[in-house]
């Protein structure tokens, strides 16, 4: 192990870091809206990934360039993943909320698990090849080669962490969402619909997978499972930086991506075990993450 093999597992966990972060703010706007979360986010993900991918080669096929059909392709992933967040907020997640929360826990589980068996009817149990739309062009720094691909998910997913926090923090959407998670009863008296809001976190979310979907599929080789540990350690994310802190999440995730990463030099088997190993330690001393607020409980 050298320089080079540290800095490219530190430009590696960056790159992964940044989709987990993406991923894993659909965990933040739920449940800071409505308590509640889709834990079929991973399988999302995997949908997102899965429809861009034949999207992207049917364009392709046809005989158009490769950004038209990456453009298209992700274009109709927001759509379809949007729409599907909305409806799995609607019959898995609005129904019972006045119940146990294990009602709604186990009940996007169990949308996870139809999602994933519908995809394995469509695409195959096996593992897929995804191509980018810079090929498998490389950047040459000398000590260091990162492919184009890595360096437009980085940026990209900056990018939308930016417009997400301008939209939370500045629009009259974000701040109506802010305000719902804060005091929906007053929130109902100012004339915001939580109902609506509700709706809108879900759309937004599956979005968000969607769109990690298509920017980590030529990565990862989409198939039927892959949303399993994508949304594990998207959810390890959110618990890392805090679930409730949207800047904290995005930290968390890369931190956990660079330290996965930098684990994996040492042993590839440890990668996996690092999201974990992470949590715990952060857990002992920080339960409520490292940017979420110290919340102090009556009994």
């Amino acid at each position: 192990m050298d320089l080079t093999d540290v800095l490219k597992a530190i430009i590696n966990g960056l790159v992964y870091g940044s989709v987990y972060a993406i991923i894993a703010q659909g965990y933040y706007i739920t449940f800071i809206t409505t308590k509640t979360m889709n834990f079929g986010q991973g399988d999302f993900v995997m949908l997102g990934s899965l429809i861009g991918l034949s999207t992207f080669t049917a364009i392709t096929a046809a005989g158009m360039g490769v950004w038209i059909a990456f453009i298209a392709s992700l274009l109709l992933v927001i759509i379809v993943v949007g729409i599907s967040g909305w409806a799995l907020e609607q019959v898995a997640i609005r129904p019972l909320r006045s119940w146990h929360s294990i009602g709604w826990i186990l009940s996007t589980v169990a949308v996870a698990m139809v999602v994933r068996n519908v995809a394995m009817l469509i695409w195959g149990r096996d593992v897929l090849m995804a191509p980018s739309p810079f090929g498998r062009a490389i950047l040459d720094l000398g000590i260091l080669k990162i492919r184009y691909h890595e360096i437009f998910v980085l940026v990209g997913a900056a990018v939308i962490m930016l417009l997400l926090y301008v939209f939370l923090k500045k629009s009259l959407f974000g701040k109506a969402l802010e305000a719902v998670a804060f005091n929906k009863d007053a929130a109902s008296l100012m004339g915001i619909n939580p109902r609506l809001m509700a709706s809108i976190a879900f759309i937004i979310a599956g979005t968000l997978a969607g769109v990690g979907g298509v920017l980590v599929g030529p990565m990862v080789h989409p198939g039927a499972f892959i949303g399993l540990f994508l949304g594990l350690k998207a959810f390890a994310v959110a618990i890392i930086g805090g679930i409730e802190n949207p800047r904290g999440i995005f930290i968390g995730g890369l931190l956990l991506g660079v330290s996965e990463n930098l684990f994996a030099l040492y042993s590839t088997s440890m990668k996996e075990a690092a999201a974990f190993f992470l949590i715990l330690v952060i857990l002992a001393v920080l339960p409520q993450g490292l940017f979420g607020k110290r919340v102090k409980e009556k009994f």
